[in-house]
């Protein structure tokens, strides 16, 4: 296989490949650096829709397309794609992960949403829904009970999380759904109050440059959405731990951003809690054999077990910060 890439790099690159080094492998798709003398690029294989019917390359290829179209300069260039194979190559962004964004990290955070929302207009109709779109409270709470069905059928062999499912999980699914009736649940938002979502926004997929700028990165999952879920799972990703002072910058800063919407606020405060409990259950995926396979597929080489035990105790914390938006309301 590495043999193959080899050959495809140099095919892209159109010369000679000194080296493929895997690296941010992510939970599904493979990125290796590429040098061929004084240059480096970023190769990026994703999954077959095999395992993942979205098309996750061909979402990704019009999204990098889009930014560079209208100019965003938050995002690395898209330079050459083998689609047969779900291959692209991307310009290399030399930097470093985002582990403590300072508060410059969160301006260019909002600069980057700022200028997506604006670009709405300019060529935003090409795309569909984000992946798991939620437009109204009703759609949310769907995508939660899909998910804790599938977890619950595993869980017939998993006493702990079912343990975990039954008890802690439940209870603050029921408070979650209770405290979001005070909103308007099931009306979906119309298209005019929706913007172009980059979901799974945040941190964890942004590269800090050593010029100190921050690029953004991995676009899987882009598409129309409500806003509010863009800046819920920003504020509640379990991956970013973000200082209240800048947790409160962000979220002033979509204010500001989406203030055309009368009801933003509203449903940012009443969703949150929801939106917190699906980032339990999105950490509980490694207990879904197809989904274990898809992470093996991006080079995870511990245990099954002993990642299904990691991920038990992080949908633990994830739950505990859902319920906190709630009493802290």
């Amino acid at each position: 296989m590495e043999t193959d890439l080899y050959k495809i790099a140099e095919d892209l690159v159109g010369r000679p490949v000194d080296q493929l080094i895997p690296c941010r492998n992510g939970r599904n798709s493979r990125v290796y650096k590429v040098v061929c003398s004084h240059d480096t690029f970023a190769l990026k294989k994703y999954p077959s829709k095999i395992s993942d019917s979205r098309d996750r390359f061909g979402t990704e290829i019009k999204t990098l397309k889009f930014y560079e179209e209208n100019y965003n300069p938050h995002t690395p260039r898209l330079l050459a794609v083998d689609i047969p194979r779900g291959i692209a190559l991307m310009e290399w962004i030399d930097g470093c992960i985002v582990n403590a964004p300072a508060k410059g990290d969160i301006e260019q955070a909002i600069a980057f949403i700022a200028r997506t929302h604006a670009t709405v207009t300019k060529g935003g109709d090409i795309f569909g829904l984000a992946a798991e779109p939620c437009l109204c409270g009703a759609d949310l709470d769907e995508h939660l009970s899909t998910r804790l069905g599938k977890l619950s059928s595993a869980a017939q062999q998993e006493t702990e999380l079912h343990y975990f499912l039954a008890h802690e999980f439940q209870f603050a699914l029921e408070s979650a759904r209770n405290y979001a009736s005070s909103t308007d649940f099931s009306t979906r938002l119309p298209r005019h109050k929706q913007s172009l979502v980059p979901a799974d926004f945040g941190f964890h997929n942004a590269i800090k440059a050593f010029n100190g700028e921050t690029y953004f990165i991995d676009f899987e999952y882009f598409g129309w959405d409500d806003p509010v879920r863009l800046v819920a799972d920003f504020l509640l990703h379990p991956g970013t731990m973000l200082a209240e002072e800048n947790k409160n910058r962000f979220r002033q800063g979509m204010l500001d951003i989406f203030k055309a919407d009368e009801n933003f606020e509203q449903r940012l405060l009443y969703l949150s809690p929801l939106y917190g409990i699906r980032w339990a259950l999105i950490l509980l995926n490694e207990f879904l054999p197809d989904r274990w396979q898809a992470r093996v597929f991006a080079g995870e080489t511990a245990s099954w077990d002993e990642v299904k035990s990691v991920q038990l105790e992080k949908a633990r914390a994830a739950l505990s910060k859902a319920v906190s938006c709630i009493t802290a309301s």
